[in-house]
C-alpha cells in the first residue's frame, strides 16, 4: 500500500504538479528568510466522477497554493484638516519661506570636494 500517493502524484499532469510544488516552495522559502514571517505552501486535490457518465474513471484537479509571506509596509503620516481631508503638512506649524534655487553655474568637484560658483 506504501506509496500509492507518491505514485499518483507524480502523474498529475505528467509530473506538472511537482514542478509547481517545487516553484512554490522555492517561492516561499525565499520570502520567509526575507520577511522572517511564516508563509504556505498547500496542495489541493479534488477527486471526482465524470459528469453525466458512468464511465469508470475518476478526474484529479490539482491546485497549488501559495501564501508567501508579505513585508510589512510602511506608514505615511497625514494631518486632519477642518474640512477632514488629509494633509502630508501640519497645518498648526508655520510654513518656512523655501523657494527653489536658481542654476547659478555652480559646479563641485567630485575629486576634491572644491565648490566653485559662477564658473562653468
Amino acid at each position: 500500500m506504501s506509496g500509492k500517493f507518491f505514485s499518483t502524484l507524480r502523474d498529475l499532469r505528467a509530473g506538472a504538479t511537482l514542478d509547481d510544488l517545487d516553484s512554490a516552495i522555492a517561492e516561499v522559502v525565499s520570502a520567509v528568510r526575507a520577511t522572517r514571517k511564516v508563509g504556505e505552501v498547500t496542495l489541493k486535490l479534488k477527486i471526482k466522477p465524470p459528469d453525466k457518465s458512468t464511465a469508470n474513471y475518476l478526474i484529479v484537479e490539482d491546485d497549488v497554493v501559495v501564501k508567501p509571506p508579505k513585508l510589512d509596509r510602511a506608514d505615511t503620516i497625514f494631518f486632519p484638516l477642518a474640512d477632514n481631508s488629509l494633509s502630508r503638512n501640519d497645518p498648526s506649524q508655520m510654513q518656512l519661506g523655501l523657494r527653489a534655487v536658481v542654476d547659478t553655474g555652480t559646479r563641485v568637484d567630485l575629486e576634491t570636494g572644491e565648490i566653485h560658483v559662477g564658473q562653468g
